[in-house]
């Protein structure tokens, strides 16, 4: 019998969201094309329910916490941003759109994609109050950056790696002009 490593389940199961959709993540579907037995899915998973809990778990992993563990070893906060821009336009999975859109459908997917955005945007938030500046302004400067980034999903998921990448700098170098006045002031401590 072959033998299938449980992360190929999930990086065939992120292959089949970005090019068939959502509706085709069954147990026939992700058997066939592993080439196993659906003895073998029942080996690693309880039910298609389990299944999609562990993917999405797989996920959240290599598309939010890889990318901040991975940026974390940079030293400027400017390096961080410009790295995960380029690592969000560059991420080998091109599913994000869909897997947004199944949640509002599948509450296994949804508790996730909550997680991620949660996730991200305190990253990003903490990101801007390294800088100094106030949390509400860096509060509200994570979420237009993360909107960008989601939007582009929605619109335009086919964008390539250097457009996207135009547009994050664009973003970032706006928000660095009149920025001075979000700064903490030191003196009213």
């Amino acid at each position: 019998m072959k033998k299938v490593e449980k992360t190929q389940w999930f990086i065939v199961g992120l292959q089949i969201i970005e090019n068939e959709g959502v509706t085709k993540i069954t147990i026939d579907n992700l058997c066939n094309l592993l080439k196993i037995t659906k003895g073998a899915f029942y080996h690693h998973f309880k039910n298609i329910d389990g299944y999609i809990d562990a993917l999405m778990a797989f996920w959240l992993k290599e598309s939010t916490l890889k990318f901040i563990e991975n940026v974390e070893k940079l030293d400027t906060v400017k390096e961080k941003l410009y790295t995960l821009s380029h690592m969000s336009a560059s991420s080998k999975y091109k599913c994000e759109g869909r897997i947004r859109g199944w949640g509002y459908t599948n509450n296994i997917v949804q508790q996730y994609v909550k997680q991620v955005d949660k996730l991200r945007l305190n990253y990003l938030a903490k990101l801007f109050q390294d800088c100094g500046y106030n949390i509400e302004y860096a509060h509200k400067r994570a979420t237009i950056q993360y909107c960008l980034l989601i939007g582009l999903q929605h619109i335009y998921s086919e964008i390539p790696a250097s457009d996207f990448n135009e547009l994050q700098s664009m973003l970032i170098e706006r928000f660095e002009v009149n920025a001075e006045k979000y700064l903490y002031d030191d003196t009213r401590k």
